[in-house]
């Protein structure tokens, strides 16, 4: 393949990479990050990068690894086990919290500064805002296509005008606030822009188009993959540790709403009228990344099922089940995924990490092990944290090395691969990871449903 065509690929790749994590939504996170930890928010950027974007672009190289499909993630767990965490990823991505978001952020970005807060309005911006993702998801028209081309560029634009301005004007001095574990905030904030969710399905989307062109060698695609992936995480550190920055500038008035955090933020270095434009650009925003998340949550239910659940059918479904969701403010949704993510995200992360080298790990009792084990430690976590069960179990889990910096599941992880990696060994055990032994467990996963 001619060099410069393979660099031209590769920036287009990566742009593509950032345009897709880029969610609207994902722009409320950091500002609270910088606003809660003050001087020490370079710690929470650092964090809040690690989960977002270091982490999405590793599962999309992992899933390239293996076949780059949404059902590959935990296949070597087992099939059905690949098949529900699958469905809870999309489900999590879709209806249930990213969807709904999309339009509770629309409405107080864009609507409730000028109007108040109005049960009303609320309704009718849902509606109007789900009928309109529900027309484009159905009818595959080049409206949404040619408003996201040239939305994504231009939002940037908007936010690099943002962070420079604030780092020539600062709004207010950067303050030693007090907070503590600084990487550990940033890091489980991250959880929420719910990109590491969507890897395999960006994976799938990024090497079905590389093949489209004629890279049809995985090294090729994988060289391709990699250095893509390093210019969409450079452009997404720039925006987000930018805004981390901008919310540590805002440190000596301490707020609480990501949403108001992000409108004070901007009409101090702008006025009303870069409020008006920030709105208005996050709504347009926000209405592509839901028809992206709807349409991905309707193909793949729909594949799975082998047809016997229609695509409109989960589009309606979907739509009608976000409007319902986006009921509620964006904080009630934020609080809502926190325990959802604090469960599933450490059992992610083991399956990313272990994906990473999965041609050098020989028996499926090598990801049985770890995963299930990170999973038991965050549902402890998130439970405990959430409604106080589990105490005194938490109590002997606090114990455990990297439990107070906010990690308690990582050395357990690590002891049950060696373990079970160890067993598998002096048992004998290896499994087939070929290509038929591949082919065979997607033909069991599609008839699970």
């Amino acid at each position: 393949m001619n060099k410069n065509k393979r660099t031209t690929e590769i920036f287009v790749s990566g742009f593509a990479l950032f345009a897709i994590f880029f969610g609207a939504g994902n722009l409320i996170f950091p500002p609270i990050l910088g606003n809660m930890t003050g001087d020490s928010w370079w710690k929470a950027m650092l964090g809040f990068l690690a989960t977002d974007p270091v982490l999405p672009i590793l599962g999309v190289i992992a899933m390239a690894r293996i076949g780059g499909g949404p059902e590959d993630m935990g296949k070597r767990v087992h099939p059905k086990f690949a098949i529900i965490l699958s469905a809870i990823c999309i489900l999590i991505i879709g209806p249930v919290i990213a969807v709904p978001r999309t339009a509770a952020t629309t409405y107080e970005l864009a609507i409730q500064p000028y109007l108040g807060t109005n049960t009303v309005a609320l309704v009718i911006t849902s509606i109007v805002f789900f009928g309109i993702a529900f027309f484009f998801t159905v009818n595959e028209g080049r409206v949404i296509d040619i408003i996201g081309k040239f939305l994504t560029p231009g939002l940037l634009l908007v936010l690099a005008a943002i962070i420079v301005k604030a780092i020539l004007s600062p709004i207010g001095p950067i303050v030693n606030t007090g907070y503590e574990n600084s990487f550990h905030l940033g890091f489980t904030e991250g959880y929420q822009t719910l990109d590491a969710l969507a890897a395999a399905i960006i994976g799938g989307i990024v090497i079905s188009g590389l093949k489209h062109k004629g890279y049809d060698d995985k090294d090729e695609q994988r060289y391709i993959l990699i250095r893509s992936g390093i210019v969409a995480g450079i452009l997404l550190a720039f925006v987000y540790g930018g805004l981390t920055f901008v919310g540590a500038t805002t440190s000596a008035t301490p707020e609480t709403n990501r949403i108001a955090l992000l409108l004070y933020s901007v009409r101090q270095i702008f006025g009303n009228a870069g409020g008006v434009l920030l709105g208005i650009s996050v709504a347009l925003a926000c209405m592509t990344t839901a028809v992206g998340l709807i349409s991905a949550c309707g193909n793949f239910f729909n594949q799975v099922s082998g047809g016997k659940l229609p695509y409109r059918t989960v589009v309606i479904a979907t739509t009608l089940f976000s409007f319902a969701m986006s009921m509620m403010s964006v904080e009630g949704i934020i609080n809502l995924a926190f325990p959802i993510l604090l469960t599933v995200y450490p059992a992610v992360i083991v399956l990313i990490a272990l994906t990473l080298f999965d041609k050098q790990i020989h028996s499926n009792l090598s990801y049985i092990g770890p995963v299930f084990t990170a999973l038991v430690f965050g549902f402890v976590e998130a439970v405990n944290s959430s409604f106080g069960w589990f105490e005194g179990l938490h109590a002997i889990i606090m114990k455990v090395p990297l439990a107070e910096a906010g990690f308690p599941w990582v050395v357990p992880a690590a002891i049950a691969f060696l373990v079970f990696t160890t067993i598998a060994s002096m048992l004998g055990h290896t499994d087939d990871i070929g290509e038929k032994n591949l082919l065979i467990k997607r033909q069991r996963m599609t008839s699970v449903i």
